[in-house]
């Protein structure tokens, strides 16, 4: 393999929507020379599907000579060389996540999302933390000077995980800080590209407490349209919507709640910042409908992504011609990706939101967590700011949301289910110890297939 060729070792590839944008994204980066593409998963038929699919849009655009794809389900023989290792790891795929929604649901917990904490999220933090420190020991071992990203979730649990076991430097991304400076400009008629932000917190929380329009304070343009339209009755269907194009103040009304009392607006929204204030909802009421259910229904998101891979498949094996728009801007969660490389590359200091250790970069929270802070892309790696200006009410909520990670982390490595149920006590979305123990035991049970540890 020729040497001009920089390599990016994918690990969980058969996630093919984010291979697709990625690989997209790649191919229209002119500026960034030339790819080799390793794309790694444990399914074969997911891989395969992933593999041919990125064959064929680099056919399609005739870029053979300067974006090269292999794959292999042996991480170990991939890794060597690595100038890039990106893990978007989901243990047990979409099943595994239906599955949690349904256990915790019949527990008379609901949750719209399940990925990040509450029962479902501490479900998917058990079967999939331990899988990525062990892919982060593979890295530490046969490609320890490669930049290290992670978009895996629980984001939180698995960059402190991670640095805590290997002391790797990984940084996890998450577009949705980007997404939220993007809807707030919206909001104001503004283009992004004229705002900036500062901001703290953990990841599907973080609090954006500055934002800007041509550098000056822009919250003042904010508040005014969105009390005019929180005054008027909603739409119901802006309540608890998953997909729209236009934001209005009733996408995210309790995110509006929280920015009136702190003069914060919470980032990734409603969604799923509703999951880190489980006592305001009890039994799952949101504005009239039921988190879950018919807010943020996670069975159509389900069903979207199962839909949008089905499609990728039939592309990939021939069924269907491959689609072209894949090609335009994709604004997928790999867009920040591939400016933190083009950062990186040409030493350009962009600015990005990244999930790093604490290390006292925000004053208040433990230095062993992992915190979703502005970082800067240089030709070193990321270098994340210190942030001391959050707060003594914020970093309270965030000190708050924190307790059950670390001891969840513990369980998960261990496989102590004592531990188990002291992390869904902590959480703070179940509060009675024999029903976190009898939720605790229908997880493992349910999810024993994933869970080697607790056998």
């Amino acid at each position: 393999m020729a040497t001009d060729h920089r390599v990016l070792v994918l690990i969980g590839a058969g996630s093919a929507v984010f291979t697709r944008g990625l690989l997209a994204d790649l191919i229209g980066a002119d500026d960034l020379g030339g790819w080799e593409i390793r794309l790694v998963d444990i399914d074969p038929v997911a891989l395969t599907v992933a593999t041919r699919l990125a064959e064929a849009m680099v056919a399609a655009r005739g870029v053979e000579q300067s974006i090269r794809v292999t794959s292999s389900t042996n991480r170990a023989a991939m890794l060597p060389g690595a100038d890039f290792v990106v893990t978007c790891v989901g243990v047990g795929g979409r099943p595994a996540w239906q599955l949690d929604h349904e256990i915790v649901q019949r527990h008379g917990i609901y949750q719209p999302v399940g990925d990040s904490i509450m029962p479902g999220g501490i479900s998917r933090l058990l079967r999939t933390t331990p899988v990525l420190v062990d892919i982060a020991r593979d890295i530490a071992e046969l490609s320890p000077d490669a930049f290290f990203f992670n978009y895996s979730n629980p984001m939180t649990a698995n960059v402190q995980a991670i640095h805590q076991e290997t002391g790797l430097e990984v940084v996890g991304l998450c577009h949705g800080v980007h997404h939220i400076q993007r809807e707030l400009a919206q909001l104001i008629d503004a283009p992004f590209e004229n705002t900036s932000t500062l901001y703290a917190g953990i990841n599907h929380l973080t609090f954006i407490y500055d934002f800007r329009l041509n550098g000056e304070d822009a919250w003042p343009l904010v508040r005014e349209r969105v009390r005019r339209e929180l005054a008027e009755a909603p739409n119901p269907a802006d309540i608890g919507n998953i997909f729209y194009d236009n934001p209005t103040a009733w996408h995210n009304p309790f995110a509006w709640e929280l920015f009136e009392r702190y003069g914060a607006f919470a980032a990734a929204g409603d969604r799923h910042v509703v999951e880190f204030f489980p006592e305001r909802f009890a039994n799952g009421d949101y504005y009239g409908k039921k988190l879950g259910v018919d807010a943020f229904s996670l069975p159509e998101i389900l069903e979207w992504g199962e839909n949008r891979y089905q499609s990728m498949r039939r592309q990939a094996v021939g069924e269907e011609p491959l689609d072209q728009t894949i090609f335009e801007r994709s604004g997928g969660e790999q867009e920040q990706l591939i400016a933190i490389i083009r950062s990186i590359t040409h030493d350009a200091r962009g600015m990005f939101s990244c999930n790093v250790i604490n290390n006292g970069l925000v004053p208040g929270l433990p230095d062993a967590a992992a915190v979703e802070i502005p970082g800067v892309a240089t030709a070193r790696g990321i270098r994340p700011i210190s942030v001391p200006d959050l707060g003594a009410p914020l970093t309270a909520v965030l000190d708050r949301r924190l307790s059950s990670v670390a001891i969840a982390v513990e369980a998960a490595l261990t496989g102590d289910r004592g531990l188990v149920v002291e992390a869904m006590i902590a959480d703070g979305a179940i509060t009675d110890s024999a029903a976190a123990a009898a939720l605790a035991d229908d997880l493992i049970a349910g999810q024993a297939h994933h869970l080697p540890r607790f056998a």
